[in-house]
């Protein structure tokens, strides 16, 4: 038996009349399909389609058409975004300048005591009237400026001072700061006219040693760090100011290319007294390493602890703060008698743990442990141990020298006392 199919359409209407104004609108579509219609086992199925919604639906309203050339001459058709005045970034940079020319204040008044030219010292009460008017004296002023030390700086002000913007603006200007003029020699070459003989008249000249055609021993397969080194020599400092290089190889605090080693003696004046130190600073430059070891150490009196300088990128105790504190925690040399000699020993051992030795915090104020003289587990003093400082820079006076050997240690009579105990030292057979 056939199966027949039939489909009616139901529309379903709304009409709105309003006054003498009337429209009909078709708001669903009924689909009624009829399935063998008439007949036995009939069936019938219905949906809806074209539904209206009939919440859009308002009521009409009539108004009055609006003339264009009228309507531009009462509403203003120039319509801008509310957005600020954008500045450029130039104006965002004098912006800057303003600002950091109305925080910095005047500079105090820093005096050169050893006639170098540069200004290095600040009378105390000068430096107190400063820290009075900046920021982190505690009561906050609007006119307060900004923190001119790190050591000065409150909570509040750790990273804000004029001397940790200099220390981040040191690497942007390396290259103005280390200015390296290579000077042509010119002199005509050396010609032999006698067997003659080397003579250094003061202790301020030097030797320079060079192999033109081959390197150094020390320079061989980086002996000098791999192996370490040892510097001694006897020194006589004819002046209480200025400073200079004792021994160097390269330049280990170049801003550019850092490598080598340096032994020199730095001086300050501080109210009149003199001081004097001396230091050892390495630069390892192997691949991966890239830090640098200087010869300080942690002080009690000071109450000032070991500085990390091999951590990447960081710089020797002194060049970084130059404090008279930092100075201090070097190896001092006294100014008061300029005919003493000192013996110098400078060593810097490749094999000391300095890294693991800050794991110590009892001893970073130690100064005999930087020096390898304490023992990290028991506390006892030693000869050497394997914690403390790569570098250190060890001295002693003639003068103790010879009163250790029994001599006397008067100046005017050190030579002939000298002499007098050695010829009996002879003739006894010692």
């Amino acid at each position: 038996m056939s199966i027949n199919n039939t489909e009616y359409i139901n529309k379903y209407k709304i009409k709105y009349t309003n006054g003498g104004f009337s429209t009909t609108v078709t708001i669903a579509e009924e689909v009624v399909q009829i399935t063998n219609e008439g007949q036995i086992g009939e069936t019938i199925t219905s949906y809806f389609r074209n539904v209206l919604n009939l919440s859009q639906l308002t009521t009409t309203k009539t108004g009055t058409k609006i003339n264009p050339e009228k309507a531009r001459e009462v509403l203003d058709t120039n319509i801008f975004e509310l957005l600020p005045t954008q500045i450029t970034r130039q104006d965002q940079i004098n912006e800057f300048f303003n600002e950091f020319n109305d925080l910095i204040g005047q500079a105090p008044p820093i005096q050169d005591v050893d006639g170098d030219g540069v200004g290095e010292y600040i009378q105390p009460q000068e430096d107190l009237l400063d820290r009075q008017g900046r920021v982190s004296t505690g009561t906050v002023k609007s006119t307060d400026y900004i923190t001119r030390l790190n050591t000065h700086a409150n909570n509040l002000n750790q990273g804000k001072t004029l001397e940790s913007m200099r220390n981040r603006l040191n690497a942007y200007l390396g290259d103005v700061d280390n200015v390296i003029q290579v000077i042509e020699d010119q002199r005509p070459e050396y010609e032999n006219k006698s067997t003659g003989f080397l003579k250094i008249r003061k202790p301020n000249q030097a030797i320079i040693l060079r192999n033109p055609n081959d390197e150094l021993e020390f320079q061989k397969n980086n002996s000098y760090l791999i192996d370490g080194f040892t510097i001694t020599m006897w020194v006589r400092f004819v002046g209480k100011t200025g400073r200079g290089t004792l021994f160097n190889f390269g330049n280990p605090t170049s801003a550019e290319s850092p490598y080598g080693f340096r032994l020199e003696t730095i001086t300050r004046e501080d109210a009149g007294v003199y001081r004097r130190m001396v230091r050892l600073v390495v630069y390892d430059d192997r691949v991966d390493q890239n830090k640098v070891y200087d010869s300080h150490f942690g002080t009690v009196g000071n109450n000032t602890s070991r500085y990390q300088t091999h951590l990447e990128g960081g710089k020797p105790l002194y060049d970084n703060w130059g404090t008279l504190d930092h100075f201090q925690m070097h190896t001092q040399i006294p100014t008061d008698d300029l005919n003493e000699w000192f013996f110098i020993c400078a060593t810097y051992n490749p094999d000391v743990n300095e890294e693991g030795s800050f794991d110590y915090s009892e001893y970073y104020k130690d100064k005999q442990f930087w020096l390898n003289h304490r023992d990290h587990e028991s506390g006892d003093l030693a000869a050497s141990t394997d914690y403390g400082a790569k570098c250190k820079v060890e001295i002693i006076s003639r003068s103790d020298l010879l009163r250790a050997r029994g001599y006397k240690t008067d100046i005017n009579s050190l030579e002939v006392d000298v002499i007098e105990q050695e010829q009996e030292q002879q003739q006894s057979g010692n």
